[in-house]
């Protein structure tokens, strides 16, 4: 055990990631910050991911590994949270690894002056099967940005996640800012936004300090949601409850309407994934549903839709999407025959 509190805690939970759980931990160990404990949560895993855990917890005093009931992400969150000392929190999902700089980067920004959340830069890194792609997601340069700004980080693809972030563990205790175990999906940014009404401002750093790895085929980032559009909705009242109480203006409501109406469009495309069992039926009723929701209206009225296809928009508009389905497969023929069987000209435009 050690004696001496540490200026940071790091939170892993394991599940079932014994091709990855190597990785990540020597990752964490390579920081040039040392001032740290490292609380590895293992969650029920039925592989070799406990036991790798506890080997490296023999050869570094810094290593707590914690054995519990599988009980999801958030649980193992909780009680690494439960058992941390650090004045500060950090998290890291066992099938990532993160950069050297990761601890001291987000470490020297949350030591200004004020209450802010430090937000670095991350590679989100696709190696499923034959797909191999790199995206950066970062800010161009640090500066500080007031709480109600805070959908700024998420135009960026930084407002959910927990491992590109450090957060003071007293404020977190005393305010009672959990995951909540009956989420599994979003949970993240839940969380985020509960602590950010805690905060005074947010302070973006350029660095690339995190890498999230898509290569694990069974995490939940890649797997069919049957309730997706609930997941949806719930997120979409968390922004707008954060909005409420932090005197958001009108017009970045109305920004955050048109970057989330897409989400409420994707879920269209979920339901007719090749892993939802349902008839051709069912899935449109669904979608008649999701279309016809008060949230989905709400948000597509306030959204910024002009660059989008009219002819789209205007179907949307009608709200019947029995009819929006067969626009779209008559759509389909007509390109496939223009690009299969007819020459260009049989489809010039007017």
């Amino acid at each position: 055990m050690r004696k001496i509190q540490p200026k940071i805690s790091i939170i892993v939970p394991v599940y079932n990631v014994e091709k990855y759980i190597h990785r990540c931990i020597e990752s964490i160990l390579s920081q040039t910050f040392s001032d740290f404990e490292l609380i590895i949560i293992d969650d029920g895993s039925t592989d070799m991911s406990g036991t790798i855990c506890d080997k490296f917890a023999k050869n570094d005093s810094r290593i707590q590994v914690i054995h519990i009931k599988n009980g999801g992400v958030s649980n193992a969150r909780n009680t690494g949270i439960a058992h941390a000392q650090g004045d500060y929190l950090m998290f890291c999902d066992s099938d990532d690894y993160v950069e050297i700089n990761w601890c001291s980067e987000l470490y020297e920004a949350i030591n200004q002056v004020g209450n802010i959340l430090p937000v670095s830069g991350i590679k989100v890194l696709y190696n499923i099967g034959e797909q191999k792609k790199e995206i950066i997601r970062a800010f161009h340069q640090k500066e500080s940005i007031e709480k109600d700004k805070y959908f700024e980080t998420y135009k960026k693809g930084l407002s959910g996640g927990v491992w590109c972030k450090i957060y003071d563990r007293k404020i977190i205790t005393e305010n009672s800012i959990f995951f909540d175990i009956g989420v599994n999906r979003g949970e993240d940014l839940l969380f985020n936004l509960s602590y950010m009404c805690h905060m005074d401002s947010v302070v973006t750093i350029p660095s690339i300090t995190y890498n999230y790895v898509h290569s694990n085929e069974n995490s939940l980032m890649n797997r069919y949601r049957k309730d997706l559009f609930n997941v949806t909705t719930m997120v979409y009242y968390a922004w707008q409850n954060f909005f409420k109480q932090n005197n958001v203006n009108r017009e970045l409501i109305k920004e955050f309407a048109t970057y989330y109406y897409i989400n409420f469009i994707n879920t269209f495309k979920n339901t007719f994934d090749e892993r939802n069992k349902d008839n051709l039926i069912k899935k449109l009723s669904y979608n008649h549903h999701i279309l016809n929701s008060k949230e989905f209206n709400e948000c597509i009225g306030l959204a910024d839709t002009s660059k989008e296809d009219n002819r789209y928009i205007k179907l949307l508009a009608m709200k019947n999407y029995y009819f929006l389905w067969v626009a779209e497969q008559l759509l389909k023929v007509k390109n496939y025959c223009k690009k299969n069987y007819f020459p260009h000209r049989y489809f010039k435009k007017n």
